[in-house]
């Protein structure tokens, strides 16, 4: 599998599809997605919902994840977000890398930035690697 097929999965996928969630890059070992600012994703006071952040966060997690072993599935196993300011303007950003990889699991470090390229939450994943695609 290469990352260029990687990138089309992703930017097929049904869920990231229904939640706006867009490739930026793809790199071995790292992922940035994004998702424009909408109505839909905010809760009351004009913020990004939490979920939302979160959601965004862990498909750049588990992209990052799946640039590190190509060819395996896998699933998230533990997301720890910190949530430091909120967001309100877009695109929000999530740049994810893998900072360590196995054969069973990978552990990622995610950044979520605003769209004034502020830091607002930054996010732990551990992902599990399944079967091969």
């Amino acid at each position: 599998m290469s990352l260029d097929f990687l990138k089309e999965i992703l930017e097929n996928d049904p869920f990231l599809k229904h939640v706006g969630i867009k490739v930026k890059n793809i790199g071995h070992g790292e992922c940035a997605l994004y998702m424009d600012f909408r109505e839909e994703i905010t809760r009351f006071g004009g913020f990004v919902n939490g979920g939302a952040i979160a959601t965004l966060a862990d498909a750049a997690g588990g992209c990052a994840a799946l640039t590190s072993n190509l060819g395996y599935n896998e699933v998230t196993v533990d997301l720890e977000i910190t949530y430091m300011r909120p967001i309100t303007t877009g695109p929000i950003v999530a740049r994810s890398r893998i900072i360590k990889g196995g054969k069973n699991l990978a552990y990622a470090l995610i950044e979520v930035y605003d769209g004034n390229n502020t830091l607002c939450s930054i996010v732990k994943g551990t992902y599990f690697y399944t079967e091969r695609f």
